[in-house]
């Protein structure tokens, strides 16, 4: 199919665009996963990690409410990161009876060079585009991680964004 035999429905076709261009651009070198497998990480502990990252700290029950894993398999997930350090348990300041779960030094220097590494596969993924297309690809991301943001932050303001998964996955 050429492309403007698939102009019209472009739009709703967004997200396989969007999958097949991770595929064309993605996973170029290998670094992520040597990362990874040298760290001794599976790709759900770096999950786990980033996204107790954007929390910022949180107690294991919360995290357990929006994951895609039983409370028992995150439970031992959490404790693996813990006893490898990279995450730290603490008493949560408001309820001491809670203990907070958040990530190390370790971790956070981790998640960096991981997306130091996909940022540099990515790069390396769209050097085929010429400097026009791809100054203006970037500006259109830009809009649109803009936008998903903005979305984001409202639907939290006005208390309509949920994290619920869509299915689970089985146990680690």
């Amino acid at each position: 199919m050429t492309p403007n035999e698939q102009s019209a429905p472009r739009a709703c076709r967004a997200g396989e665009l969007l999958r097949r261009l991770v595929d064309l651009a993605s996973h170029r070198t290998g670094t992520v996963v040597a990362l990874m497998d040298d760290a001794g990480v599976t790709l759900r502990q770096v999950l786990l990690m980033s996204r107790v990252e954007q929390i910022g700290s949180a107690p294991l029950s919360d995290l357990a409410a929006t994951s895609t894993v039983s409370a028992a398999a995150l439970s031992q997930m959490v404790e693996r990161l813990v006893r490898q350090d990279w995450l730290a348990r603490s008493e949560d300041p408001i309820d001491r009876r809670r203990k907070t779960i958040r990530v190390t030094r370790r971790a956070r220097a981790l998640l960096r060079r991981l997306e130091a590494a996909r940022s540099a596969d990515y790069e390396q993924g769209l050097d085929s585009l010429d400097s026009g297309l791809r100054a203006r690809f970037a500006a259109l991301l830009d809009q649109v991680i803009y936008n998903i943001e903005g979305a984001r932050a409202n639907a939290r303001l006005i208390g309509t964004e949920t994290h619920q998964p869509a299915t689970r996955l089985r146990d680690e």
